[in-house]
């Protein structure tokens, strides 16, 4: 195989993915030719994927929107995440479960970690979804909002009536409590800012005005 065969090949098993095997099978090649194109179609593969992939998980304003993103407001308490299950006589493996009910991939290892070492990765729809299985209120398993340095303009908006309001409407909105629309509604921020967006805060709350109520309008469809 020539360097213009082997070229013409791996374009066309890049740009053709779900043909590959067949590209592969009829194409006439020794096995160091097909070893060389296999090792070089990874390495096509790996570089399309950094230049490709979705965003970090802080940086991603859908993964805020959805509650996604951990964060401050809504912190998972262990030791009352350890009372309130067994305050619903569930065990660590029941709480898994439901929540493995609900869509989420989680194991025993990961809920009992989270009673006794660390549940500062825990996102606020996580959390919500624990409420509702150990049928308890929000604000009984979170911790007090951690003190941390916002950038101005996300400080400036988390002060406004407006927030609350939003906040008011979003919990409503999504049948969620206040902490976890808190939440999602400055995760949503930090998720601009993190872009390299550069808004006011009345730009931030204009945007915040528009997502809930986009939302609002879509469950009134």
């Amino acid at each position: 195989m020539d360097e213009d065969e082997r070229d013409r090949l791996l374009s066309e098993l890049i740009e053709r993915p779900e043909e590959r095997e067949r590209i592969l099978r009829t194409a006439e090649l020794s096995g160091p030719d097909r070893d060389e194109l296999a090792s070089l179609l990874q390495t096509a593969s790996a570089l399309w994927l950094s230049a490709w992939s979705a965003p970090r998980l802080e940086d991603d304003a859908v993964a805020a929107m959805l509650g996604l993103v951990p964060d401050r407001e809504c912190r998972l308490d262990s030791p009352a995440l350890s009372r309130a299950r067994k305050r619903a006589r569930l065990s660590v493996s029941d709480v898994a479960a439901r929540l493995r009910e609900r869509g989420w991939d989680f194991e025993r290892s990961d809920v009992f970690r989270w009673e006794t070492r660390t549940a500062i990765d825990v996102p606020p729809a996580v959390v919500q979804a624990i409420a509702e299985i150990l049928v308890t209120p929000v604000d009984r398993l979170i911790s007090p909002a951690i003190s941390q340095s916002l950038p101005e303009p996300i400080s400036v908006a988390r002060e406004h009536p407006k927030f609350e309001q939003l906040v008011n409407r979003w919990a409503e909105a999504r049948q969620v409590s206040r902490a976890v629309a808190a939440a999602t509604l400055e995760s949503r921020m930090l998720a601009t800012v993190h872009r390299g967006e550069r808004p006011d805060s009345e730009q931030l709350l204009r945007s915040l005005d528009a997502l809930v109520a986009s939302v609002e309008g879509a469950d009134e469809e």
